[in-house]
């Protein structure tokens, strides 16, 4: 018999939605259940929330129980904690983690007291993170950690991202119609305002807290390619942002500068026989004074 794919989430009921360039269903409630483990391990993760603590501390339970057995399994530490949490009742959705005590923590088994204080402070300290870091870590299909930091730039505001338009949204660079619908569709659905809302009365955020230098850098693309020494490639790319630039990963005709470190590869030999000009790392630190 034909089969008929559910418009729903057969264990949250929200909408689900399928890539247009693929077959895979998926769905966006931002409190589903059988999301919840995946979700939290992203939202406690460095690039997001950044939630110092909230992974090794059971190590020696894992070990214990056969659920790591080599150096390679740790790399899997941080879902398996987290499951831990989902599995002792303490957390239902990434909101909860803010209303988690050191007492709470501190009946995980392998967990003591001082483990337990350190993880609440943790998560206590991510309260007051860049507004990026709150996009980011909510995991909007399609926003990545350069997308977030350029909404969070251009918006100001949680509340001001949640109220533009699909229209607006896709005026900004690297946030294409596909995107933007993304994060229309998330922020308008009830269950992302009911998580939202909590995070909010909990006391994270909502703001942009990096000012931006000036627009010299308008319309210009940047590439970086090889070994930087005076920059980690994260800040050279917010520097350049911060100046109303865009950081690219790939060259083309309409990038503007490539800049170089040691062992520069095939950016390099791309820009060069495109005519695109490249800088040192010395000079690009004189484009920024």
């Amino acid at each position: 018999k034909p089969y008929t794919l559910p418009e729903v989430c057969p264990v949250c009921g929200a909408p689900v939605v399928r890539d247009e360039d693929g077959a895979a269903l998926r769905c966006t409630g931002a409190e589903c259940p059988a999301q919840l483990q995946r979700n939290i391990t992203h939202f406690a993760s460095r690039d997001a929330m950044d939630i110092e603590g909230l992974g090794p501390a059971v190590v020696a339970q894992l070990v214990e129980n056969n659920l790591i057995a080599n150096v390679a399994d740790l790399y899997d530490l941080h879902a398996q904690d987290v499951a831990q949490l989902v599995e002792n009742g303490l957390i239902a959705n990434v909101a909860d983690l803010y209303d988690l005590h050191a007492q709470d923590v501190a009946q995980l088994d392998r967990m003591g007291a001082k483990s337990a204080e350190n993880l609440i402070r943790a998560i206590e300290k991510s309260k007051a993170n860049d507004l990026s870091k709150l996009i980011y870590g909510l995991g909007i299909r399609q926003v990545g950690e350069k997308a977030a930091a350029v909404l969070a730039r251009h918006f100001g505001t949680l509340d001001a991202l949640t109220a533009a338009p699909t229209e607006e949204l896709t005026e900004i660079p690297d946030v294409g119609e596909i995107t933007a619908k993304c994060i229309v569709n998330y922020l308008n659905q009830p269950q992302a305002k009911d998580l939202i809302a909590r995070l909010k009365a909990a006391g994270v955020n909502m703001d942009s807290t990096v000012q931006k230098v000036d627009d010299r850098f308008a319309g210009m693309t940047f590439v970086l390619t090889g070994s930087l020494t005076r920059f980690d490639r994260k800040t050279a790319e917010n520097e350049i942002v911060l100046r109303g630039g865009k950081a690219s990963g790939s060259v083309s005709k309409k990038t503007t500068y490539v800049v170089a470190g040691e062992a520069a590869g095939s950016k390099l030999t791309k820009a060069q026989q495109l005519g695109v000009p490249v800088l040192t790392e010395d000079e690009f630190a004189e484009l920024l004074k």
